[in-house]
């Protein structure tokens, strides 16, 4: 029998190869991080036909209930015949295990009550699959470096990570057309649109009573048929502030718009507004069109989110403004049938509007910011600290030490960077090199903070293994 033999690729990987018969997608990690090419990765699968997943990585030391609205905002809507998956791998996390193993069964129980007819499975290492309890949901995607099929595990298996060399590879415990069977639907199916979800929860807001609105001065035209979002920006000068002055100047664009006598605005002319803290207002809110787009044509087919953000002065948004905006889109996706569009004002209309940087981060896609879950990660004199404090600490002259890492190689140009592998990573101090640049800079772009590190020591994940001689070839992987 010829076992389905498909990929689980992030944006470590550019593409999804020719011969895949299903792919599993990295959408999310922990409560914030998303994947640049997810959406790209996703919709070449649907479009080629091929089964298909979604996978998150678990921060088992974060709120549950944020990563599960977390992924959920990020995948949407999921047609009958994909998979979602966990991947729980809590190495050098700093929780125990049976605290993990809760993390992980909580995510699973509350995801599969929000897509009761998807499948939810576990995606985990032989370790871990024997440190945590037998709960796989509707199933196990087991990862173990041997022939392809056959895991060194009792338990049942779906999906089977052989290698990751020069791929992350996988199959399936069946051929493709028992892949196809089992997962209930052709993975050709298209796309839902996105729409209302009643079990996705919103982002909180601050309500028009809250900041002190004014009652508008006549009646808000019903919004219809959304294709998306118009993000703008204020188109004035603009200085960054304390949180305490938001609600006022959010009072402040009120007052101005309600007396714009050209205009002729009812009320504050945006659906919502983002302050640079990140926090959303509530403006003309959901279901009712906007005045800020350019024209009634323009107001009918967008929504319109401004950030706090001025043409001068304070001009660059800051990562909590850009959640901010995304959890905007993603709630008038939800609750007010917004399309998938993200658009700037000046798309359509002939306006600076919303200023360069935060044009630009539409083009892009509209992301959310990278991670800022974990503290700083390593300098230079964190490493030279833990290295005289921890390693020298064992007396060994030379010594190898490992940790379950993304894979470190040797780039084309000389430099040292992921090769998009999340195998265990060996890495060499050789003592008199203890402090070479290209030793420094692997372990500062795997971003490991100084807390991590000695929580890894603690609980054994990460020691010092092997002895060796200061002319004897590096270990590697």
């Amino acid at each position: 029998m010829a076992l389905a033999h498909g990929y689980d690729v992030s944006d470590y990987q550019g593409s999804i190869p020719d011969d895949a018969e299903f792919v599993i997608v990295k959408a999310s990690e922990g409560a914030r991080t998303e994947q640049a090419d997810y959406t790209a990765k996703r919709d070449e699968a649907r479009s080629r036909g091929i089964v298909l997943g979604h996978y998150h990585f678990l921060h088992a030391e974060n709120d549950v209930q944020g990563e599960v609205d977390h992924f959920c905002r990020v995948v949407g809507n999921v047609p009958a015949g994909e998979l979602l998956v966990l991947d729980f791998e809590p190495y050098g996390q700093p929780v125990a295990d049976g605290a993990a193993t809760a993390a992980k069964n909580a995510w699973l129980a509350a995801v599969k009550a929000r897509y009761p007819n998807n499948r939810v499975g576990l995606y985990t290492s032989v370790d871990w699959w024997h440190r945590t309890d037998d709960n796989a949901a509707d199933f196990l995607w087991i990862a173990d470096y041997v022939a392809a099929g056959s895991p060194r595990i009792q338990a049942a298996w779906r999906f089977h990570q052989w290698t990751d060399s020069p791929l992350d590879s996988d199959v399936y415990n069946g051929t493709v057309d028992d892949l196809r069977a089992w997962v209930g639907a052709a993975a050709s199916a298209p796309a839902l649109a996105p729409g209302p979800s009643a079990s996705w929860t919103t982002p909180a807001r601050v309500t028009r009573d809250q900041w002190g609105a004014a009652a508008p001065s006549g009646s808000y035209t019903p919004m219809t048929g959304a294709l998306g979002i118009k993000i703008h920006y204020l188109g004035e000068d603009y200085q960054f502030s304390d949180h305490s002055t938001c609600a006022a100047y959010v009072r402040k664009v009120q007052a101005a718009h309600m007396a714009n006598p050209s205009e002729h605005w009812v009320d504050i002319a945006y659906n919502e507004l983002v302050c640079e803290h990140g926090v959303r207002f509530e403006g003309r809110g959901h279901d009712v069109r906007s005045g800020a787009n350019g024209d009634q044509t323009l107001n009918s087919q967008h929504y319109a989110i401004c950030a706090l953000l001025g043409s001068t002065g304070s001009t660059t948004p800051t990562d909590a403004q850009l959640n901010g905006l995304r959890d905007a889109i993603e709630d008038y996706r939800h609750n007010a049938a917004a399309g998938p569009e993200i658009k700037g004002h000046r798309d359509g209309y002939s306006t600076d509007c919303p200023g360069g940087p935060l044009y630009s981060w539409v083009l892009a896609g509209a992301p959310r910011p990278a991670s800022q879950e974990d503290d700083m990660p390593f300098t230079e004199a964190d490493i030279r600290r833990f290295i005289r404090e921890e390693v020298t600490a064992t007396a060994l002259p030379d010594q190898v030490w490992n940790h379950p890492l993304p894979n470190i190689v040797k780039q084309a140009d000389g430099s040292w960077g992921r090769d998009g592998s999340s195998k265990e990573a060996f890495w060499w101090l050789v003592w008199q090199d203890v402090f070479h640049a290209q030793f420094m800079d692997a372990v500062s772009k795997v971003g490991l903070t100084p807390e991590q590190i000695r929580q890894a020591l603690a609980d054994g994940t990460l020691h010092v293994q092997v002895t060796v001689a200061p002319a004897a070839t590096p270990k590697g992987n």
